[in-house]
């Protein structure tokens, strides 16, 4: 670029003054209508080095401007500064192995210390496995001595702490409503009755809370075998069992009409004889063999007869029935085949 310029320079200085481009004359003019133009367009450039004088700018560009000394020195610098670049720029880039050889020796140094916070931590738990254990085996005689008191508690218990008074062991009695309820006794306050229909006392069948009662009033258990006990604080009874009997018929045998006999449809009467402990008697009549269910005609009294009224001629069965007091029910007697006239 510098040659061009230089070029340019000296065709327009050859016109204008019609001087020899070698003279040195063209460059004592120091003021004039034209301006250097290396002093305003290049002055940064050579200001530094060769200052405005364009004689030094000539001497770049004569044969001997640079001597081949000074390109050497030039061209050495220039190589060395290239190496050391080169050098630099691969020292950088390629990954360092003392640098590996430290990242493996702190990844292997901290492999080790997560294994041993490994085993740290599995410290406590293994000691908490033998402590449990230990416990345990600690544990096994106290329990061993607690099921033994457990098992000598239930043995007072099943001992009778209660003694029981009435009714009797095995004793029995009749069902019968007349004479009211059933009386159970025994020493001592009690906090709970329980009756069963097994020795085992299970399933319970009636269960009464006492409240340190010693006595209790069972009305009209039903015919069977009982078994029964009492509970409080300090125990259980012995079990006791007793028997009620079924309740005993009423007899109030049928006088009028025998089986096969005959009797008025109006005005014929039907008796018996009177039986303890009934309520009232009932006289009904069926068409021979059909059902009491829904009989044909029914007549009821406290008596001991019955007088028929409005009775169908016809065959039926009659019976009478007594409501015994004793058994809180109806007891019947059944005379078939009757002619009614």
């Amino acid at each position: 670029m510098l040659s061009a310029a230089y070029r340019d320079f000296k065709e327009t200085e050859m016109s204008e003054n019609n001087q020899d481009p070698n003279s040195n004359a063209a460059f004592s003019q120091t003021s004039g209508a034209q301006s250097n133009p290396f002093t305003s367009e290049l002055k940064g450039e050579f200001t530094s080095d060769f200052g405005t004088n364009t004689n030094a700018v000539s001497q770049i560009f004569k044969g001997g401007g640079f001597s081949s000394e000074s390109k050497t020195k030039v061209i050495g610098l220039g190589v060395l500064a290239l190496a050391i670049l080169g050098g630099a720029y691969m020292y950088l880039a390629e990954p360092s192995a003392d640098t590996g050889e430290a990242e493996v020796a702190d990844d292997a140094a901290a492999g080790a210390e997560d294994a041993a916070e490994g085993e740290d931590a599995a410290k406590p738990a293994t000691d908490a496995k033998a402590a449990t254990a230990a416990t345990t085996e600690a544990a096994k005689p106290a329990d061993a001595a607690a099921s033994a008191t457990d098992a000598a508690a239930a043995a007072v218990s099943s001992t009778g702490a209660i003694k029981m008074i009435s009714p009797s062991a095995g004793g029995s009695q009749s069902y019968d409503e007349t004479q009211g309820v059933s009386e159970f006794a025994w020493e001592g306050p009690a906090d709970e009755i329980v009756f069963s229909r097994n020795k085992s006392m299970t399933p319970v069948i009636k269960s009464v809370k006492l409240n340190g009662a010693s006595k209790f009033s069972f009305e009209n258990p039903y015919p069977g075998t009982w078994y029964w006990q009492v509970k409080n604080a300090s125990g259980v009874s012995d079990v006791s069992s007793f028997a009620i009997a079924a309740p005993e018929h009423r007899s109030f045998p049928v006088q009028s009409p025998t089986p096969g006999g005959s009797v008025s449809g109006n005005g014929g009467v039907v008796s018996w004889q009177a039986a303890e402990k009934v309520a009232r008697y009932s006289v009904e009549l069926t068409p021979t063999g059909s059902s009491f269910a829904n009989p044909s005609f029914r007549f009821g009294t406290s008596g001991t007869s019955v007088s028929l009224q409005g009775v169908i001629a016809g065959s039926y069965d009659v019976r009478v029935g007594a409501f015994s007091e004793v058994a809180g029910r109806w007891e019947w007697q059944v005379i078939q085949n009757v002619t009614v006239q």
